[in-house]
C-alpha cells in the first residue's frame, strides 16, 4: 500500500498544483482554455503518434487486451443503457444529468492512466496503455456522442455525422497516423521522432496540471446520489469488469494490471466540453470529474496494491 501511494503522489501534487495555480489567478481563463487548446490538438495528439508509432506490439498481447478493454466498456455502456429508466428514477435524473452519468462512469482520463503505469511499469507499460488509446478514445468517443444524441433528442446518430466526429477529431486522427507508422514499417527521422518525445515528455505534466486547473474543489463538499453512483461505477465499477473480462480473455500479468488501471482512473476532463456541446447537464459534469479525481486519492492506490502482477 505505502509503494502505490507513494507512486500516485507526484501524479495527485501536480494535480493539486494546477488546482492552486488557478486558485491563486496566476493564469487567466483564457489562458488556461489555450493550454487546453494546446494541449488537445497538439501536445496530446503528438504523444499518441510517438507511442503507437514506436511501441513494439510484438512483445504485447495486442488483440486480447484489446478485446477485453473494449468488452468492457461496451459492457458497461450496455448495463446503463438498459436501466436508464429505473436508474433515472432511482437517481432523479433527468436526461442531460443521465448522459453525464453515463460519460462518468465510462470515459477515462488518459493523462493520469499514462502518467501512473509509467511510473509503475516502464516502457512496458506504456506499450500496453498504448494499446488502451487506440482502442478506448474511438470507441468511448462514438458511443457517448450517439448516447447524448438519441437521449437528448430523440434521434438515431446517422453513421455519417458519426464518422464526422471521427475524422475530425485530433485524437483519433493521431490513432490512426501512429497505427498506419508502426504496421507499415515506415522509418522515422531520428530528429521529428526526438521532436514527438520532447512534445511527449511535456504532455503528461501539462495535462495534469490541466486536470488540477479544471477542478471545482466547492463541488466536493456537494456529492449527491447521482455523483456518488457515478464514482462508484467508474472508480469501483469499472475496474471490476476490466478484470472480469482481461481473465476471460487471457489477459494476466502486467497487461492485466495496465488495464485495470486505465479502467479504475477518474473520468476524462473532456467530459465536461461534450456535455456543454451537445446539451448535457454540464454543472454535473463538472461536480462528477472534481469528486472522482478527489476519491481516486483513496482508491487508486487500493486498485494498486490489489494488482496481481504475476
Amino acid at each position: 500500500m505505502i509503494a502505490a501511494i507513494e507512486t500516485l503522489i507526484p501524479v495527485f501534487a501536480i494535480i493539486a498544483l494546477g488546482a492552486a495555480l488557478k486558485r491563486i489567478g496566476m493564469l487567466s481563463d483564457e489562458q488556461w482554455q489555450g493550454i487546453e487548446e494546446l494541449m488537445y490538438y497538439l501536445c496530446f495528439p503528438a504523444l499518441i503518434v510517438y507511442t503507437l508509432a514506436t511501441t513494439d506490439f510484438s512483445s504485447v498481447p495486442v488483440f486480447a487486451l484489446a478485446a477485453a478493454m473494449a468488452a468492457a466498456i461496451l459492457a458497461m455502456s450496455a448495463i446503463l443503457f438498459f436501466v436508464r429508466a429505473p436508474l433515472s428514477g432511482a437517481l432523479n435524473a433527468d436526461r442531460p444529468a443521465y448522459t453525464s452519468i453515463f460519460q462518468g462512469s465510462t470515459r477515462w482520463n488518459t493523462y493520469v492512466a499514462l502518467t501512473i503505469v509509467g511510473s509503475l511499469y516502464g516502457e512496458v507499460g506504456i506499450s500496453l496503455a498504448a494499446i488502451g488509446v487506440a482502442v478506448m478514445i474511438p470507441l468511448l468517443n462514438v458511443l457517448c456522442v450517439a448516447f447524448l444524441l438519441m437521449h437528448l433528442r430523440d434521434e438515431t446518430p446517422k453513421p455519417a455525422d458519426l464518422a464526422r466526429g471521427l475524422y475530425t477529431n485530433p485524437l483519433i486522427i493521431a490513432c490512426a497516423i501512429g497505427i498506419v507508422i508502426n504496421a507499415s514499417g515506415i522509418p522515422i527521422y531520428a530528429p521529428v521522432l526526438e521532436t514527438g518525445s520532447i512534445l511527449g515528455r511535456a504532455t503528461l505534466g501539462l495535462g495534469l496540471l490541466c486536470v488540477g486547473a479544471g477542478l471545482r474543489l466547492e463541488d466536493g463538499v456537494h456529492i449527491g446520489p447521482r455523483a456518488a453512483f457515478t464514482t462508484a461505477a467508474r472508480l469501483i465499477g469499472m475496474p471490476a469488469l476490466m478484470t472480469l473480462f482481461c481473465l476471460l480473455f487471457g489477459v494476466h500479468g502486467i497487461a492485466l494490471a495496465v488495464a485495470v488501471i486505465c479502467a479504475a482512473v477518474p473520468t476524462a476532463s473532456a467530459s465536461y466540453i461534450l456535455a456543454r456541446k451537445l446539451g448535457g447537464d454540464a454543472a454535473l459534469m463538472a461536480r462528477i470529474i472534481t469528486i472522482q479525481t478527489i476519491a481516486a486519492i483513496v482508491t487508486l492506490p487500493l486498485v494498486i496494491t490489489l494488482l496481481p502482477t504475476g
